[in-house]
């Protein structure tokens, strides 16, 4: 069936690229934020960067579009009761137009403003009109586990939907997952939320203890966590995704020998990493002196001082 995606313009590349990569479609198609594919799997619990899912209807030039509502059948989708929302539209009247022509269609029609259980919505692209229904909001409680809300916090931590993101760009829907630079655990805590088992690694016992008190507060069971050299990584895993370490006080050169470190010891232990690089350091160079290669590139902004590259890392083989 295709869906659609409402893409977040926060950063809709990575919105993107979040969704194609776990749902692996043959084909998409973009409209402004509205990402179009065929897919059975129901993301909307996964999804960081994605508003809300929709079954698609149709879409329409803009001068068709009356005459697309009429040939529809809208008895099919209907379900005791309906509403209609357009998004974009400058015309404040076009709501009850539309559910107008929709009216006439349908043996015993109800409206029903709020809660309804058929929800259609019309997008208003320039020229274009995309039709869906309504399906879910997507989950968005990861976000009472900001950084700031758990018993330990580390001032560098990420964004809990940004950690999310980053573990969906690896496309695994589960297996055994690895941060090698754990610190307190936000990406441990959204994986372990997401179904994976979980490994942390950290060179200091302090962090460690930090870690397992957050993961222990959210009751995820399935973990193990260990003071470990990440430089040099012995276990097989299904996918990596890390936040690495940085300090604008530390030496480029010591960060830059740290993630070679990092990314030659992790070629052998999973076929995909998904790392955040701070945008100070030459990232692209440090990749080009190992085996992966990059597959996807994303830049998030974090704050005036400091941007994160975001880097799908895969092997060559994978290509």
């Amino acid at each position: 069936m295709k869906h659609i995606f409402l893409l977040s313009k926060e950063n809709i590349e990575l919105a993107k690229q979040e969704v194609l990569a776990l749902a692996k479609p043959k084909n998409n198609e973009l409209i402004d934020n509205l990402l179009v594919i065929n897919t059975k799997l129901n993301m909307q619990e996964r999804l960081a960067y994605t508003h809300s899912v929709y079954g698609f209807l149709f879409k329409s030039n803009k001068n068709k579009l009356i005459e697309k509502i009429g040939n529809y059948n809208w008895q099919k989708i209907y379900k005791n009761n309906f509403c209609v929302r357009c998004i974009n539209s400058n015309d404040p009247e076009k709501e009850k137009e539309l559910a107008g022509y929709i009216w006439n269609s349908l043996k015993k029609p109800k409206v029903k403003l709020n809660n309804s259980e058929t929800e259609i919505h019309f997008f208003f692209a320039e020229d274009i009109v995309v039709c869906g229904l309504f399906i879910a909001d997507t989950d968005k409680s990861y976000l009472k586990r900001k950084a700031h809300l758990r018993p330990e916090l580390h001032p560098t931590s990420l964004h809990p939907g940004l950690a999310r993101a980053m573990i969906n760009l690896t496309g695994k829907l589960k297996g055994r997952l690895c941060d090698p630079f754990c610190g307190t655990g936000g990406i441990l805590i959204e994986a372990g939320f997401m179904g994976f088992n979980i490994t942390g690694y950290d060179i200091e016992n302090e962090i460690i203890e930090k870690c397992k008190t957050n993961l222990n507060y959210y009751k995820i069971k399935s973990h193990e966590l260990k003071i470990h050299n990440s430089e040099k990584i012995n276990n097989k895993f299904d996918c990596i995704v890390t936040d690495l370490p940085y300090g604008k006080g530390s030496k480029a050169s010591n960060l830059e020998r740290l993630y070679f470190n990092f990314l030659k010891s992790a070629y052998d232990s999973t076929d995909i990493v998904v790392a955040g690089f701070p945008d100070f350091i030459d990232s692209e160079k440090i990749i080009r002196k190992t085996r992966w290669k990059t597959k996807d590139e994303f830049i998030v902004y974090l704050h005036k001082s400091l941007s994160k590259r975001i880097f799908v890392l895969i092997k060559s083989i994978c290509f």
